[in-house]
């Protein structure tokens, strides 16, 4: 046997289908042994693997041992000569193991080797090619000073930016999503992965003793490979960062002195301290950007309505700048939480929302104002124009924001976009009658490829969306090879979304952005919890119930069991850390959902429903929801928490 392929799966069925639909073309004509080693998931991987790809080697552990210990599980079963670890979400072109290996063969002195990786958009990915992680590389990676300097090796350190992006050349580390590796070096060595590095390093540590047993880490550029799920997307979360550091941390105790590795982490905590209040910052600015703006240009136009009403109009004194201290902050918060409530701040635009936002708010201003005691409420003039200008003045704004791309938001109206299918025959067909059954997805603008009836030969693919206007681009895997739709996805640019279709398959998998993880249509029932309305009702609901128990329990707290850990429960969700109600089953396939507090189901002590009826019961729950769904939920569950079985 010249090759094993190793593959890692955990809850990523659709790209995992894909994945080995590339890997077994890819394997045609050679002697490849395929191994899928499944960490527990739960979205029946194990069996869809059985049924569409019976020659495949399927290993199902009953519990998630982690990416190391799993790969080794793979090698022990593992025949060839050479052994490819490959992550699930990537899709390799045709060629791919014959200028692999063929490199090998040809170089003694690589141990191992590792391809040129693109993102979901066609584009490059850094991460390709690493280096050691030294004090310096690891502090600046940790910080993200490294994103200002990305061609200094100093400070960019860890992306190996010394060596091109097309140059054949030794790394000091490869890229544990598609790493290939002499099986007598994983001898020589001591074997494959550490399994002390659960998730994250483990490809630093292999890298790191192929160098020290002698041989070469080189990086490949003339073979490609697809990887969806790559690292730019991981590294966003403060997670990711905490759990990378701790892999790098075990890394740096197990090959550095211990008075090194002691200041090594030492620095490693002061950059996640570090990058922890920078992300902080970061998320809180892009999540407040746009009402912060509404709230300043609500606070300009009711500064100018009052100074004119006040003054040209009643013909009063001025009114004193402590009762507008008092009731404006008022005013701005019901306007700006009523543009929420309203959606206005959706990733779709639609000045429809502004408006019915403004009335809204100004309908609650009014009553607020009615609320006053009589020595503040100096006019109600100045809150019914004051809202009246400040929706115009909030339509004239957002439409410069919009202009110069400053809101990262959607037009409502381009949402609805078009597609093109790749594709000949009866495959372009079948992707056609796939997509029609898929709520949201793309119109269909017609088909390029071969014959009269096609928009344009594959050659001319990026003229037409260019001249066209359309924006995604669905590839036929039928009769399409790989090699051309990387080609195509790299020629056309990172301007488009890209989805590839599978024969006999129902959905369609890519990325829409290289900052996401994968995009995936599929045919599947559509649910209320997937739009952002529906979530903002959830969100609101939680916020309210959790503030009317932190208010109520304290006066019935004799009436429950354990009164302080239901006003734990109503503190973690108000922290939005949880939710009353959440799934109970194993959530696959659903929209995400903070843990719940109580199930989707009303609670008997000393029962749990079924996998199978839990399961069916969260699904119901996710496509029909309503936020009275919540409310009944949470009324027949109050026994589960007055008697703490929840």
């Amino acid at each position: 046997m010249t090759l094993s392929v190793i593959i890692v799966s955990y809850n990523v069925r659709h790209f995992l289908d894909l994945c080995l639909h590339s890997v077994l073309r890819a394997a045609q004509g050679l002697a490849v042994d395929v191994i899928v080693v499944d960490n527990a998931s739960v979205d029946d991987s194990v069996a869809w693997v059985g049924e569409h790809f019976p020659g495949v080697t399927v290993l199902a552990n009953t519990v998630n041992t982690g990416f190391s210990k799993a790969n080794n599980q793979g090698v022990d079963l593992a025949q060839g000569q050479y052994i490819l670890f490959l992550n699930p979400d990537t899709v390799m072109p045709e060629d791919f193991f014959r200028k692999t290996i063929a490199y090998m063969e040809a170089h003694p002195e690589a141990g191992a080797l590792g391809p040129r990786l693109l993102d979901g958009k066609g584009q490059y990915a850094p991460d390709s090619k690493k280096g050691f992680p030294s004090f310096g590389v690891a502090l600046f990676k940790t910080i993200g000073l490294h994103k200002f300097f990305p061609k200094s090796r100093l400070i960019n350190g860890y992306y190996a930016p010394h060596i091109g992006e097309w140059e054949t050349a030794p790394v000091d580390v490869l890229s544990g999503c598609c790493m290939l590796v002499r099986r007598s070096v994983l001898d020589a060595i001591g074997g494959a992965f550490d399994e002390r590095f659960f998730m994250y390093c483990e490809d630093v540590d292999l890298s790191y003793r192929v160098v020290q047993g002698g041989w070469q880490n080189t990086y490949f550029p003339e073979a490609d490979l697809i990887h969806y799920k790559g690292e730019s997307t991981r590294k966003a979360t403060l997670t990711y960062i905490r759990i990378f550091n701790e892999a790098l941390a075990a890394f740096v105790r197990k090959h550095y002195s211990n008075r090194s590795a002691r200041a090594f982490i030492l620095l490693l905590h002061i950059g996640i301290a570090v990058r922890a209040v920078l992300g902080l910052a970061k998320t809180a600015f892009r999540k407040l950007k746009l009402p912060l703006i509404d709230g300043l240009i609500l606070l300009g136009t009711l500064l100018a309505i009052q100074s004119f009403w006040v003054m040209a109009v009643k013909g009063i004194e001025p009114v004193d700048l402590k009762l507008l201290l008092l009731t404006y902050p008022a005013y701005l918060l019901i306007w700006v939480g009523a543009l929420y409530l309203n959606g206005v701040y959706d990733p779709t635009y639609r000045p429809l929302r502004v408006v019915r936002g403004m009335v809204v708010g100004t309908v609650l201003a009014l009553a607020f104002y009615g609320l006053l005691p009589a020595a503040v409420r100096y006019s109600r003039g100045v809150v019914v124009f004051g809202g009246i200008t400040g929706t115009v003045a909030l339509l004239g704004i957002h439409a410069i924001l919009q202009k110069l791309g400053l809101t990262g938001q959607v037009p409502y109206d381009a949402v609805a976009r078009e597609a093109v299918i790749v594709g000949d025959g009866d495959a372009a067909i079948e992707a056609r009658r796939a997509l029609s059954l898929i709520a949201g997805a793309p119109r269909v603008m017609g088909r390029v490829g071969s014959g009269s009836d096609a928009l344009a030969a594959l050659p001319e693919l990026k003229a037409l969306l260019q001249t066209a206007g359309i924006r995604e681009v669905i590839f036929c895997a039928a009769d399409l090879p790989y090699t051309d739709v990387l080609q195509q996805m790299e020629q056309c640019g990172p301007e488009y979304d890209y989805k590839i279709h599978l024969p006999g398959r129902t959905d369609f998998v890519g990325s829409n952005s290289s900052r996401t993880s994968g995009d995936i249509y599929t045919a599947d029932l559509r649910y209320k919890l997937s739009d952002p309305s529906y979530r903002r009702q959830k969100r609101t609901f939680d916020v309210v119930a959790a503030l009317l128990v932190l208010g109520i329990l304290p006066i019935l707290f004799w009436q429950f069991r354990k009164p302080g850990r239901v006003l734990g429960a109503a503190w973690t969700v108000l922290r939005g850390r949880a939710t009353w109600i959440g799934y109970g089953g194993a959530a696959q396939g659903l929209p995400r959902l903070r843990p719940g507090i109580l199930p989707t189901w009303e609670r008997i002590p000393d029962y749990k429903p079924a996998r199978q009826i839990a399961d069916t019961l969260d699904r119901q729950y996710a496509l029909g929801y309503v936020s009275g769904k919540d409310l009944t939920l949470l009324w027949k569950n109050i026994p589960a928490l007055r008697k703490n079985f929840f």
